[in-house]
């Protein structure tokens, strides 16, 4: 009656159970004989098939497996409908790898419809091993019937939801800073930049640079007394490359500085700098205080230094420096001044912070406050516009793994180095965030971007949060907790050709916007504008771009309206996946109902 083992051939044995779990469908039973009425909602997480599985992807499903077959062994009825995640950066930076082209030559070497075909015939490349792997892993969950998240079904669900953050007031656009990756072409989301391994430890160049202050009726305080020499704000960054782009400073209004007489270690030239009391021991030692500064060699090491005055920071606002490298000037707005900034601390650098407001928040905040224009002189690519002397068409980061890289960073340094402008330049070892999937630097970037208003719900979220039953507890806690508490809003936008369209059409001028929330509201919309316009358009039978883009609407006025070239953030599409795998709320309402929520 039963099978005498002589050995241990696990794979024999595997074969034979995987046989007799087919042959009697045990998966099917175990969950077509439990009541309807009994139900343990399961969500499966989808992969991606155009990659291989790895061992990760094994520990995962096992741990998902336990829980269903033990809710199963409770008299549960566990439905595990699967699903493949077929959108998003992996996807694009592997074919763009397949076919050695960039992000740039979309367009150009190959249209975005072939593009998005290539991408399409990706996805699923290794969908037959994931398979084979489900199946000998012991991995219940239903094949047959998965959602996909490239098909216009799933798409118009996500758009539904879309349509539902539009009219609560809680999908906007905004021109603010944003976490870019020049190796992606594409603005990331603050929680992509919280994901595991993202921040790595670095050695870069840093730079105390001298920010020259004109002497004028206003600045005459802080140059009383002084004997010989300018005057100077100094400021540290890790990031040279930005100096180009400064219009302005930022000091604490209650930070108390001091004007320090010395030599520039550099040029050997008499200047009077201005920083933090509480950091001059951060850059001057105490023993210099005591050299005699008519004994100063330009060969001696220890350079001499004595503070000649004491101020509040609020004493320099509105004071006016010169520019520190004179490449162009801010089309629009005020430039190359002090300003007061609450986010100013004495914990590190000089208690004065160089202010590049194209590519940093606190520094456009600022900015604005003061009327304070911008310089935007690195492209999206990550590297110098023309127009910035040498340095124009440089990367700021070896974004192109470029054998001959050389360091821009270094080159700005030294510039400032052989022109009195630089105090101090060395190594520094710190935490810097790459692109999660090129494993690039990242930069802070002005973007024109929508955004899902998550901010509006943080306090209900952390409240929600600490509800959950946390293994450990230490991850809700800590990582997550934290994250949420400084929840920010959510960067949707992707410039990307692969994903789900954003569904708003705009006019040029930007006075009227549409959000579509189905097929059935962009018909109606495209034969209103077709009989508006003149047009003979048909909702295509692909809503992905590029089709998707040559859609014209027709606002209340009788302007045209385009689509808002963006695409949604990958993370959006499997979020959406507890509504769109069932096509909701356009089909299957029982069903959603039924398994809403987890």
């Amino acid at each position: 009656m039963y099978k005498e083992f002589k050995g241990l051939n696990l794979p024999e044995i595997d074969k034979e159970m995987l046989e007799f779990w087919k042959k009697n469908e045990v998966f099917e039973k175990s969950v077509e004989q439990r009541p309807k009425n009994n139900t343990f909602v399961f969500y499966e997480g989808p992969p991606s098939a155009n990659g291989k599985p790895g061992i990760h992807h094994v520990i995962a499903r096992t741990v998902k497996d336990l829980y269903c077959r033990y809710r199963t062994m409770q008299g549960y009825r566990v439905e595990r409908k699967a699903g493949w995640d077929t959108h998003g950066l992996p996807i694009e930076l592997s074919v763009e790898k397949e076919l050695g082209i960039t992000k740039e030559d979309i367009g150009k070497k190959i249209s975005v419809d072939e593009y998005n075909q290539k991408c399409r015939e990706t996805v699923m490349r290794y969908k037959d091993l994931w398979d084979d792997l489900t199946e000998k892993m012991g991995y219940w969950v239903d094949l047959d019937d998965p959602y996909i998240t490239y098909t216009n079904e799933y798409i118009e669900s996500v758009w539904y939801l879309l349509k539902r953050l539009y009219d609560k007031e809680l999908l906007y656009k905004g021109y603010t800073i944003q976490p870019y990756s020049p190796a992606a072409g594409t603005g990331l989301s603050s929680h992509e930049l919280n994901m595991p391994g993202t921040y790595k430890d670095v050695k870069d160049t840093s730079a105390v640079a001298q920010f020259k202050l004109i002497n004028n009726d206003d600045s005459a305080f802080l140059y009383e007394g002084v004997d010989a020499g300018d005057v100077y704000f100094i400021a540290w960054t890790t990031t040279p490359w930005t100096l180009p782009s400064n219009t302005a400073l930022a000091v604490g209004p209650k930070i108390d500085y001091v004007r320090v007489k010395t030599f520039n270690p550099y040029t050997k030239e008499r200047v009077n700098l201005i920083l933090a009391k509480e950091l001059l021991g951060k850059w001057f030692k105490a023993e210099q205080a005591e050299l005699d500064f008519e004994a100063y060699l330009p060969e001696d090491k220890l350079i001499p230094y004595a503070v000649t005055g004491e101020y509040k920071g609020a004493q320099f606002e509105n004071l006016r420096y010169e520019q520190l490298l004179p490449y162009q000037q801010p089309e629009e707005g005020d430039a190359f001044k002090v300003l007061l900034g609450d986010f100013v601390s004495t914990e590190d650098g000089t208690g004065i912070v160089h202010l590049a407001p194209s590519f940093g928040a606190d520094d456009k905040r600022t900015a604005d406050k003061y009327g304070v224009g911008a310089l935007t002189l690195v492209d999206k690519q990550g590297k110098f516009v023309d127009g910035v002397g040498e340095f124009s068409g440089r990367y700021v980061k070896d974004y192109k793994d470029d054998p001959d890289y050389v360091n821009v960073d270094i080159d700005i340094s030294v510039k400032l180095k052989q022109e009195n402008k630089a105090f101090q330049v060395q190594k520094y070892n710190h935490n810097y965030p790459h692109c999660w999937r090129t494993d690039k630097p990242i930069l802070y970037y002005p973007l024109d971007s929508w955004f899902v208003k998550a901010s509006s719900m943080k306090e209900r979220m952390f409240e929600l949060n600490k509800s959950i039953n946390w293994k450990p507890v230490s991850t809700g806690e800590g990582r997550f907790g934290k994250w949420l508490e400084n929840l920010q809003d959510w960067n949707l936008s992707r410039s990307r050709y692969w994903g789900i369209p954003l569904p708003i059409w705009r006019t040029e001028d930007e006075s009227e916007e549409v959000c579509i929330g189905s097929v059935a509201e962009l018909q109606k919309a495209v034969e209103k504008a077709n009989q508006a316009l003149g047009l003979d358009q048909k909702v295509p039978a692909d809503l992905h771009r590029p089709y998707i883009d040559e859609i014209v609407l027709v606002s209340s006025n009788g302007q045209p309206m385009k689509r808002e070239l963006d695409l949604i953030d990958v993370w959006f599409d499997s979020g959406s996946m507890p509504y769109a795998q069932w096509h909701y709320p356009f089909e299957n309402e029982a069903k959603f109902k039924a398994n809403f929520p987890a």
